[in-house]
């Protein structure tokens, strides 16, 4: 009879957090079962997108969540990509996201309750709900017609206010055990394509992921790298560029790529492509390219790259040696330096 019961119970309780059948999004496959609160299943799918590749993972969520006497579910849609990383989530339109007294999430609490979840290094980790809440600061609530305690100060930036144990949750849901799974399994069905679409994404760790496992003799793999320079989130670019080998610092069309970047990338990636040209020698055209991008540089930036134009006299267009003569008779800053390499052009 116990037997019966207990398994009466696992069926009513799958049921109970399975997803809505009407619910259109739901456009991927299921791809594995995890548990929440260790005894809620929650299928994960994985959804592709038009090239039918790996796009992002997906699940269905209703978790419990009880805090001073008052249980309530969160309902709600939950999106991760391909690494396991938080993108968003959905609310139910039904059962939208309430803090202290029922009062309903502020544009301004999604916003932080975002950013919270993306960070997988929050001390909410190192905590259980109960060690967030400070009760011996208590504020009166009318929803259990009682005391309720208040969130620790030095922990106010970690959770939403009003809604501290749904923060909690929501935070160990989204970066818990299902992160790991989605993980793992992309590592089971990632291929050279996956890892050029990675690289091609606007996510960090997308990014940085595709480049270190893409194969290095791959046709797009300078190009790819060209375009981290470019297009990378945070210290991807420089991570891209110590990658670059001199047999492509060589190639024309990648000088020419790089040096067009000049004008619009920090001074610090400006050094990073200088340092990279002065150890190579400057194919036809690339002079010219270089003193078009003066305006963008900074003086002290200027001896470098007169000895980078210096290390290429030799292969100087007349259209280069035209333009660095142009250079030398103006009143620029980098004039003196045009000078001295007309005059070396000479010798």
């Amino acid at each position: 009879m116990a037997t019966v019961g207990l398994f009466l119970l696992i069926a009513v309780q799958f049921l109970a957090y399975s997803v809505p059948e009407n619910f259109q999004e739901r456009k991927g496959e299921p791809v594995f079962t995890a548990y929440i609160k260790d005894s809620i299943p929650v299928t994960v799918d994985l959804i592709y997108d038009t090239d039918s590749l790996p796009d992002r993972y997906y699940a269905y969520i209703e978790s419990p969540v009880c805090e001073d006497g008052v249980c309530y579910d969160l309902k709600f849609h939950l999106y991760w990509d391909l690494l396991g990383n938080f993108i968003e989530y959905k609310e139910v339109a039904s059962d939208p996201f309430t803090k202290f007294e029922h009062d309903l999430f502020t544009a301004e609490d999604h916003i932080k309750l975002q950013k919270i979840l993306a960070d997988k290094t929050s001390p909410l980790a190192n905590y259980a709900p109960l060690d967030l809440i400070d009760k011996n600061n208590s504020v009166y609530s009318s929803v259990i017609d009682g005391m309720a305690g208040a969130t620790y100060p030095a922990l106010k930036d970690e959770v939403v206010q009003g809604a501290v144990y749904s923060t909690h949750t929501l935070w160990n849901i989204v970066n818990g055990t299902i992160a790991s799974k989605i993980e793992n399994h992309t590592t089971n069905v990632q291929n050279e394509e996956l890892f050029v679409k990675m690289i091609r994404s606007n996510r960090y760790a997308l990014q940085m992921y595709g480049m270190r496992h893409i194969a290095q003799d791959a046709e797009e793999y300078p190009n790819l790298l060209v375009s981290l320079i470019k297009n990378g989130q945070e210290y991807v670019p420089f991570f891209a560029i110590a990658k670059l080998t001199p047999h492509m610092w060589a190639d024309t069309q990648i000088q020419s790529q790089l040096i067009g970047l000049l004008d619009s990338k920090n001074f610090e990636m400006q050094n990073e492509i200088l340092n990279g040209l002065s150890s190579t020698k400057l194919v036809s055209g690339s002079v010219t390219r270089l003193l078009d991008k003066l305006s963008a540089l900074k003086e002290s930036q200027y001896k470098k790259l007169s000895s980078i134009i210096s290390g290429s006299t030799s292969a100087l267009t007349k259209e280069d040696i035209i333009h660095l003569k142009k250079v030398s008779e103006s009143n620029i800053k980098f004039a003196p330096y045009a000078r001295k390499l007309v005059e070396d052009t000479k010798n």
